[in-house]
């Protein structure tokens, strides 16, 4: 029953999320059309709109990954820990401008684009889900 509702909850957040996003794309195109329909980024916003709206609902699809294994799946050290850490590395992606800054100020300067650490900070999201999803395999064929 745990599980049905957790997908449940889930699903309804995921969808509500997705649908308020394509809306707002769709009102943003609307609105470049009606008032400035001789710009060349016609519709930008709202380009910008649904890559912002994906990146909500890739982060909602991975907290219930995250949300389904503490709450369901059993459970250990290694890939709670991993767990955790992708997940954060993903909060983190969010504040990549403010990390940034504060890296180049005291830091480098290497760190002036933020570009630079969001490309460095999701090939470690992709890594440590990797690891995330290989390491039960890895546990149950070193007990068989």
């Amino acid at each position: 029953m745990k599980k049905k509702i957790i997908i449940c909850v889930f699903s309804i957040l995921i969808l509500i999320t997705a649908i308020v996003f394509i809306i707002g794309a769709i009102q943003s195109y609307n609105y470049d059309i009606t008032n400035n329909p001789d710009d060349k980024w016609v519709g930008f916003g709202s380009v910008v709109t649904l890559m912002v709206g994906g990146f909500v609902v890739f982060y909602e699809f991975d907290l219930f990954y995250t949300a389904y294994y503490f709450l369901i799946k059993p459970k250990t050290t290694a890939k709670s820990i991993l767990n955790i850490l992708a997940n954060f590395t993903l909060v983190i992606m969010y504040f990549t401008d403010s990390i940034s800054h504060f890296l180049f100020e005291y830091v480098s300067e290497i760190f002036g684009e933020e570009i630079l650490l969001l490309f460095s900070l999701f090939p470690i999201y992709i890594i440590l889900r990797i690891v995330c999803i290989v390491l039960p395999v890895k546990q149950s064929a070193k007990e068989n």
